[in-house]
């Protein structure tokens, strides 16, 4: 009896062992996406649903817009890496959700309107610029003129978002008001349940741009946006390979951005230009600093 308990436990013992040498190998493949998409043919990405000009759904319910299309470059990209069809496929992201979905390896790359940090870099990496704008107030007319007005108004920011912090540091007598998302923040700004919202101001030009408030609101400060938050790609972590590629493709892009000529340009055009989603001309510093960004990969 003794004897065939020993041989259990050295069976047992060899099975673990080699169940560690296979789980091994596993861990780290999943660390690798390049390799993964090139072995399963499939590319998994992520982009908001409620950031037009950027991400959103059109009428169809199919995800659009600018980040949408610099992820459609990315997956062009691949499959000529690969020399045959990668199939992309495209997930909603929310601000509280995408960082954990790209660090879980849920999705291999979330393009939306995220701003790097130090925080968010312990969890997830991210890629060169490919947009900049300004954090501000949207609030109506009525409300407030100026951001001493907004003293002990109730101001909506979106769950998992930079803004908070930001609003904290310059309008610190303000009620900020968290909420799930963009789209339930501009509703109940419409509904009157709030004073005012908080984002980037392009995003915030966007939401109110088919709204009957649209000739009451106003964007504070009116001059200087609070901070200039830089817009990344969330990458997972300690893959180099992969952000590189993915940095490739955005430099090609950005190609010329500064004299308003290049990819990057007719992609803007398409979405934040005359006949796009909403019409909002690049600024000349934005042009500058984007086109700075990729100064080293050259």
């Amino acid at each position: 009896m003794k004897q065939t308990v020993t041989t259990f436990c050295n069976y047992l013992s060899g099975v673990l062992a080699a169940a560690l040498i296979f789980a091994a190998p596993a861990t780290a493949w999943a660390g690798q996406v390049l390799e993964r998409i090139g072995n399963t043919g499939v590319f998994n990405a992520g982009t908001r649903a409620d950031a037009l000009p950027f991400a959103y759904r059109d009428r169809k319910e199919r995800l659009v817009g600018f980040s949408v299309d610099l992820l459609g470059e990315i997956h062009k990209r691949l499959e000529q890496r690969f020399g045959r069809p990668i199939q992309m496929k495209l997930q909603s992201t929310t601000a509280s959700n995408r960082i954990e979905m790209v660090a879980s390896q849920v999705i291999d790359i979330e393009c939306g309107i995220t701003t790097p940090t130090w925080k968010r870099q312990e969890l997830v990496d991210f890629s060169i610029p490919f947009f900049g704008n300004g954090t501000r107030i949207m609030t109506l007319r009525t409300t407030a003129e100026r951001l001493q007005d907004l003293r002990g108004k109730r101001i909506a920011v979106a769950a998992g978002t930079t803004t908070a912090g930001i609003l904290a540091q310059h309008v610190p007598e303000a009620i900020l008001v968290e909420v799930p998302d963009m789209d339930a923040g501009f509703a109940m700004f419409e509904r009157g349940e709030i004073d005012g919202i908080s984002n980037i101001g392009i995003v915030l030009r966007a939401k109110i741009e088919k709204s009957p408030l649209k000739s009451k609101v106003i964007l504070l400060p009116r001059t200087e946006e609070f901070s200039y938050e830089s817009m990344a790609c969330i990458l997972p972590k300690d893959d180099s390979e992969w952000r590189t590629f993915v940095n490739r493709v955005l430099a090609d892009l950005l190609e010329g951005v500064d004299q308003y000529r290049g990819s990057y340009i007719e992609i803007y055009d398409r979405w934040l230009g005359p006949r796009g989603a909403i019409y909002y001309p690049l600024d000349y510093r934005v042009a500058q600093r984007l086109a700075a960004s990729v100064i080293w990969l050259k």
